[in-house]
């Protein structure tokens, strides 16, 4: 499910965040949006007022409460179902999560090694827990020490583990490249090798009193290590595909043992970190592969390889698995999302259903866009993705008239070489439809910036554009991508009937981007004034 503005509104009323009076609440939403503005700006941002002494125990208590709405709801995340308590309390958990992380992102860091491990740990639960973990990432990347993993020379064989645990933790988060994954098995077939010689060390005699909790302790570190290195694996190469099972089965040991040796805070950092587990492959790209064809599955392997683009963001993967945006019954479909939300990267997984279903007709897929530049833009973007796929990508000039060059390239019927996909403006478009240049089936037409349909100019050629499709080509689906606009559903049910739909994602509290919000407590308001940073995101937006 994808959090919504109704579930953080609905959490101020829960008994744990209602405990803290409102005013400690707005207190606590405007330091974090403080100390927001001093990171993003650092040096020229001159205060109007200094903070308060007990600035940090107000994080504190405020992300408390909080989390322990999020905790009630932790084992719904974990083994989510369709009934509507469970809904509920996923509801729940995942806007607690996401207003823990709002604070505890601006929580000082501890200084001591394992403190600090704990810390970042936790908070990057919190954010895969509420969603947020693009925001983790911009984290990551602002706090380069904080992230390092500590030297493990002079270490205890289980801080070893730790210490090395977090190093490969940090770089499934971070997940800046194939390498990074890659490294991750390197580390903990390191441990394997380390494990004989240094564990006699660590629990020595029999007669050691502490050999029992610690004994306990390592057990809950290794199938850590092994969920870990699953998790690795899973985000390299999509396997094993039952992945979910064997992670269970790793963290309710490791929290047993965890709780068997007395740390209850490592046995409360495991179950948040099984809920961010869970998140990671229910978002991953391999998720989607499996579940649709063999071309996808191949893009996927590509993209992993070529781009490091190994997750799907909330948005995408609500469109996706939630919300039936490759569902082949659909004719047409409107998705409205934020701008930056991904929907090139939605448009290419219906893309390659499309060409799939249509591989025997040697069907094709027109890709419109508003201007120029974007379909120049678009046209890169698909050739470098799809090229290794051998999935052949034109596109066609801003000029008023087809040249001979283009006539060529639309009226080849040969399999081998004729396109698979084009792009174009709507009104260059217009010319292929209304001559019937291309005679092989149109399979599907995906409108991006379909918003324009309501523009004074624009949008009475794109409705006639639409109906021509529509009325021309029988075996042609609609993919329109725009943000909000009201007569959505009714565009899809013109479009497609019946078998319309409309994936509506604008009013997630998702943004791609960090955002300061200037807010009372949104129980006492139900409104948000927001600024957004005005600063690079650090992550690879896609091509809108």
């Amino acid at each position: 499910m994808i959090l919504s503005q109704t579930d953080i509104l609905n959490l101020e009323q829960h008994w744990a965040v209602a405990s803290v009076p409102s005013t400690t609440r707005a207190e606590a939403f405007e330091i974090a949006k403080l100390r927001l503005v001093k990171r993003a700006l650092g040096e020229l941002f001159a205060p109007s007022s200094e903070e308060q002494d007990n600035a940090e125990v107000v994080l504190e208590r405020v992300a408390i409460s909080y989390e322990l709405a999020a905790i009630e709801g932790l084992d719904a995340l974990v083994h989510p179902n369709n009934e509507r308590e469970s809904l509920r309390l996923q509801a729940q958990a995942m806007a607690g999560a996401y207003r823990a992380y709002e604070l505890r992102q601006c929580c000082k860091v501890p200084s001591i090694d394992e403190d600090r491990i704990f810390h970042v740990l936790h908070l990057a639960a919190l954010a895969y827990g509420g969603d947020r973990w693009p925001d983790l990432r911009r984290w990551i990347k602002d706090h380069g020490p904080a992230v390092e993993a500590p030297s493990v020379a002079t270490v205890t064989w289980d801080k070893r583990v730790l210490f090395r645990l977090f190093d490969c933790w940090i770089r499934l988060l971070r997940k800046s490249s194939w390498d990074d994954l890659d490294r991750i098995r390197e580390i903990i077939i390191g441990l394997r090798e380390d494990q004989r010689s240094f564990e006699i060390q660590l629990l020595g005699s029999d007669n050691n009193p502490n050999a029992q909790p610690l004994a306990f302790r390592l057990i809950a570190l290794y199938h850590w290590a092994k969920s870990t290195e699953l998790l690795a694996v899973y985000n390299l190469q999509g396997q094993p595909p039952n992945i979910t099972t064997e992670l269970d089965q790793h963290f309710d040991n490791a929290r047993k043992a965890a709780a068997q040796s007395g740390d209850i805070e490592f046995e409360v950092l495991l179950r948040w970190l099984h809920v961010t587990a869970n998140k990671m492959v229910a978002g991953s790209v391999w998720w989607v592969a499996h579940a649709v064809n063999s071309r996808v599955t191949r893009f996927v392997n590509s993209v992993t390889k070529l781009r490091g683009l190994f997750d799907l963001l909330p948005p995408q993967r609500a469109a996706i698995q939630e919300q039936g945006l490759l569902d082949q019954a659909s004719r047409a479909i409107v998705v409205d999302l934020p701008t930056s939300g991904g929907k090139t990267a939605l448009a290419q997984f219906r893309i390659l259903q499309a060409l799939n279903q249509f591989d025997a007709d040697n069907g094709w897929v027109a890709y419109l866009a508003p201007t120029r530049a974007l379909v120049g833009q678009i046209t890169r973007r698909l050739r470098q993705d799809f090229s290794p796929l051998n999935i052949r990508v034109e596109q066609l000039t801003g000029a008023v008239e087809i040249d001979g060059f283009e006539e060529s390239i639309l009226t080849n019927t040969t399999n081998n070489t004729s396109f698979h996909v084009l792009i174009s403006t709507p009104e260059k478009f217009q010319l292929v439809v209304r001559n019937n240049k291309v005679t092989r089936p149109l399979a599907l037409v995906v409108i991006d910036e379909a918003h324009n349909i309501e523009d004074i100019e624009r949008g009475l050629r794109i409705e006639l554009l639409l109906a021509t499709i529509k009325r021309d080509c029988a075996s042609a689906n609609f993919l329109l991508l725009m943000p909000y606009v009201p007569n959505a559903s009714t565009l899809a049910s013109w479009l497609g009937g019946a078998s319309g739909r409309t994936i509506s994602l604008g009013t997630t509290p998702w943004q791609p981007n960090q955002r300061i919000v200037d807010e009372n407590i949104p129980a006492e308001e139900g409104e948000e004034l927001s600024q957004e940073l005005a600063h690079d995101s650090g992550l690879e937006q896609p091509i809108e």
